[in-house]
């Protein structure tokens, strides 16, 4: 049997796999593990310690500050991890959500924002906090690699620069503070859309939509405030409507802009129908 000093000294000599695994493994792994997951691995070895300042892809949410014996006010965490994460990541991020609903408060996020814009974000969606309604920067727009955006609880203006997101293939918004006119200049100006989902329970101006490749419209709220306009390839549609009956829409005319409609799902508070 081995001595304890002779063990203790094997073990010293053996490798550790894990400061050993290459980059491209550290990377996958990493990938796999949610954002607070990903975050701890910081602590496994000194290989390890900044890996996940890599991670093209990352989720903010309150998972990140919430523990039983919470003292601290969760804004005030929400703002360390940001500040930590500006100072200490690296290279491209394509993929990034912030899910913060349930603050009191919504925290300063414009330098967040820029960050993004510098850095390739592809993939967006901001669910800001319930109770106090935040004005997203004109930054936002600046966002020019967009694919995927996706937007709650928040007020935005676009500048009269803006030229729209030219890779766009996904937009939702909901709960969003939005004029008529602004509403109906993002979705023109999206050239690719492929998708779109709005909650414009409070608008009484009709809106537009002018989008040729758009496929699929969900859209909940007032319904009778949405006109279809130029959507030839638009095949899906969901509309759930407050109080509204199906004998009261003209459907015919709601939707005779849309050749190629296969499938249309409404449903109301008081009814629900389901047309295919």
């Amino acid at each position: 049997m081995m001595p304890p000093k002779a063990r203790k000294l094997r073990r010293s000599l053996v490798p550790d796999a894990l400061s050993y695994l290459p980059d491209n493994i550290i990377d996958v792994i990493l990938m796999c593990l949610p954002s607070k997951d990903a975050v701890r691995t910081s602590i496994l070895s000194k290989k390890w310690r900044y890996h996940w300042c890599r991670l093209t892809k990352l989720e903010l949410d309150e998972s990140l500050w919430i523990t039983k014996k919470d003292l601290l006010n969760p804004t005030i965490k929400f703002r360390k991890i940001m500040y930590q994460f500006l100072s200490l990541h690296e290279g491209p991020i394509t993929k990034f959500t912030l899910d913060v609903v349930h603050l009191a408060s919504c925290p300063e996020i414009d330098n967040f924002i820029y960050f993004l814009s510098r850095n390739d974000i592809q993939h967006l969606a901001l669910h800001l906090p319930l109770r106090k309604e935040y004005k997203l920067p004109s930054l936002l727009f600046a966002c020019s690699q967009l694919r995927h955006l996706s937007l709650c609880y928040c007020s935005i203006q676009h500048p009269s620069a803006f030229q729209g997101f030219d890779k766009l293939i996904s937009l939702n918004l909901c709960e969003v503070n939005i004029s008529s006119e602004l509403l109906e200049s993002l979705i023109s100006h999206c050239p690719l859309l492929e998708e779109l989902e709005l909650d414009i329970a409070n608008k009484s101006d009709t809106i537009e939509i002018n989008a040729p490749m758009l496929r699929s419209f969900d859209l909940s709220g007032n319904i009778s405030s949405v006109c279809l306009k130029n959507v030839p390839r638009l095949v899906k549609v969901l509309l759930y409507g407050d109080y509204i009956k199906a004998e009261d829409l003209d459907f015919a005319k709601v939707f005779e802009c849309c050749p190629a409609l296969e499938h249309l799902l409404f449903f109301s508070l008081d009814s629900g129908v389901n047309i295919a």
